[in-house]
Order: C-alpha cells, then structure tokens, then sequence
C-alpha cells in the first residue's frame, strides 16, 4: 500500500507563516486514524493545529521547539503555524 505523504504548504516558509490545511485520509480510502509527522526547524516553533470542521476553532495539537520525527492522530483538517523558519510534513501510516 502507498504512503500518502503531504507537505503543509505556505507561499514564504520564512518569516513566520500559517500553512494551507491538509485534510486527513487523502487517499480517500483508508481510513487511517493516525499518521506521522516530521518537523525540520531551522529557528522558531512549529504549533500543530486541528479542528474537526469549517465551523469549528483551530486548537494547538503540539508545538514543536526541535527537529522530530513522531506518530500522531489525523483529524479531518490540520496545519501548522510557524514562528519563523521551519517546515512540516505529515503522512498516513499503513
């Protein structure tokens, strides 16, 4: 089975930035509750951010302060809000 393996995209990844969302389950098939997220942080922090629906608050998953490689739960939308200069990718786990 493929690994689904998805960038949180930003226009400037320096500077400080909100990523776009990145919907959980890409592959639309899965069903996958959990995956992985890897955090490279070049200065700064890294704050994972979920919500259930359009409607719903943004809430803090994790803020991350070092490089890491972790397992997580996926939710239906997630991004990342960065202080600086760091970049995040989440994949789910088969």
């Amino acid at each position: 089975m493929a690994n689904y393996a998805t960038k949180f995209y930003s226009a400037s990844y320096t500077g400080g930035y909100t990523s776009s969302v990145v919907k959980g389950n890409l592959n639309d098939n899965s069903n996958q509750p959990r995956g992985v997220v890897q955090v490279d942080i070049t200065s700064g922090t890294v704050s994972l951010q979920m919500r259930l629906t359009d409607e719903a608050p943004w809430f803090e998953v994790k803020n991350y302060t070092a490089d890491t490689v972790e397992e997580v739960v996926l939710a239906p939308q997630m991004r990342v809000v960065v202080t600086d200069t760091a970049e995040c990718w989440i994949a789910e786990t088969h």
